[in-house]
Order: C-alpha cells, then sequence, then structure tokens
C-alpha cells in the first residue's frame, strides 16, 4: 500500500511538472496515475482481512503442539500463540520509532528492517526481542532477549557464503549459556532447532501459500526452554520470511 501511494504522489508531481512546462496533459497517463490509489484501497482492505484473521486466529481440535497464523506481517497487529487449545501468550511486531514503520512498508515490506517483537505470556510476564541497530539502508541481525525488562540473552542471524550456496537460513539464539541453532532450507522447508548439534524441536508452515504455523519440542530436557524455543521459531520466520 505504502509504495503504491508514494507512486501516486510522484506521479502527480511528475504530471504536473510536465503542464507547467509543456502546458498538456497525457489523459491516458493521468488515468494510470489514479489506478495507484484505487490499488492502495484494494490493498488496505486486504491487509486490514488479513489482521483480523491473525487477531481471531484458534487452532482445530486436532492441533495438540504450538501453533499460531502469521498471515500479515509488517504491522503492529496482535497475533496468538497457542499449545494445542490452550492460548499460551499474545504478540505482536513493534517499532521503536513510528518512521519506522512507514519506511519499512514503503521500502521493504515485511521483512527483517526495524524487526522488533513483543510477546505478552498468558501467566504473566512478558517477553521482547529488541534490535540492537537501526539502519536506514541495512537489515538488523541483532537482537537482544529482555524479559521483564531485563536482558536474559541474545539473538543472531547468520548471513554466510556458505550458508547462501547452500541455500540455508540460520538464526542463533544464546541464553542461559545454551546456544540454540535454527536452521531451515529455504521457504516450505521444516525449521530445526539444535543444541549441541542435536535436533531439539521442530517447526514448519502447515500448508503451502497458508499462514499457520506449528512448532513441537522433541527432546523433552529443553522443556524449560520451551515457550523461548517456539518464541525464536516465530522470530526466524519474521527474519526469514518463511
Amino acid at each position: 500500500m505504502g509504495k503504491l501511494l508514494l507512486f501516486f504522489f510522484v506521479g502527480t508531481i511528475g504530471i504536473t511538472l510536465r503542464f507547467f512546462f509543456i502546458g498538456e496533459f497525457e489523459w491516458n497517463q493521468v488515468f494510470l496515475l489514479f489506478m495507484f490509489p484505487i490499488g492502495a484501497a484494494v490493498v488496505w482492505f486486504i491487509h486490514k482481512w488479513m489482521v483480523q484473521k491473525d487477531v481471531n486466529y484458534t487452532p482445530e481440535d486436532t492441533d495438540e503442539n504450538w501453533n499460531t497464523h502469521m498471515g500479515e506481517r509488517y504491522s503492529t497487529g496482535m497475533k496468538q500463540l497457542y499449545k494445542g487449545r490452550m492460548k499460551i501468550a499474545e504478540y505482536h511486531r513493534f517499532y521503536q520509532h513510528r518512521w519506522q514503520h512507514w519506511v519499512n512498508e514503503v521500502v521493504e515490506g515485511d521483512g527483517s528492517w526495524y524487526m522488533n517483537l513483543s510477546f505478552e505470556v498468558a501467566a504473566g510476564g512478558k517477553v521482547k526481542f529488541v534490535e540492537q541497530r537501526s539502519s536506514l539502508i541495512k537489515n538488523n541481525t541483532n537482537w537482544k532477549i529482555m524479559q521483564d525488562g531485563e536482558p536474559i540473552g541474545e539473538v543472531k542471524t547468520e548471513y554466510s557464503m556458505k550458508n547462501a550456496v547452500k541455500l540455508k537460513e540460520a538464526l542463533k539464539v544464546e541464553i542461559d549459556e545454551k546456544v540454540i541453532n535454527y536452521q531451515s532450507f529455504g521457504i516450505g522447508s521444516a525449521t530445526e532447532v539444535r543444541i549441541d548439534n542435536n535436533v531439539v524441536a521442530k517447526g514448519k508452515r502447515s500448508e503451502v501459500l497458508r499462514s499457520k504455523y506449528s512448532f513441537e519440542l522433541v527432546d523433552d530436557q529443553y522443556a524449560e526452554l520451551e515457550q523461548i524455543l517456539v518464541m525464536g521459531f516465530i522470530l526466524f520466520n519474521y527474519v526469514h520470511k518463511q
């Protein structure tokens, strides 16, 4: 939507300057120009529909693992996180400055520019993933994990030539003296969560071209980290656009 409105604004300036210098309008260009705000209105309605689907999501009776619905990603709309049929938390993306929201919508959309997440746990408490660098021209690659205002860990993306050659996407979480690695081989692939090179959890997009995601712990000895593991999985999917 932001891109379409920007094109309309730039196009209006161009047509106005042309009129002043040449003294005529190209009416077919004016007609095409007004397609941009019409398109922006259509995108806005689709966006609102996607936000409501995320807000109103409830799992099916057959769901037993962690599950959530991530359809719309660049706004600050609330999303739901369940384990089975039990609601565990609500979460949303947030921006540290209002201008970041506008820039992200126009320039990149739902990617990792100005990427922050906040989780409100139903049992009490708040966990935030807070970016450590805001750049107008670069993606963020580092986050602090904050629990009730206190730092408890760090997150780093792993952009490397080796990963690029293998088409592998990766994220590393450091918490409680443990290193947790998330890795996937592209959109549609399952995400593996590893500690000491052992797979401790797995997550996936449940259906192709759908916005439902599921996550399960496969090693019970890490049950005390289960909530952080699934939160890291959600951040991973925001960052790598899974």
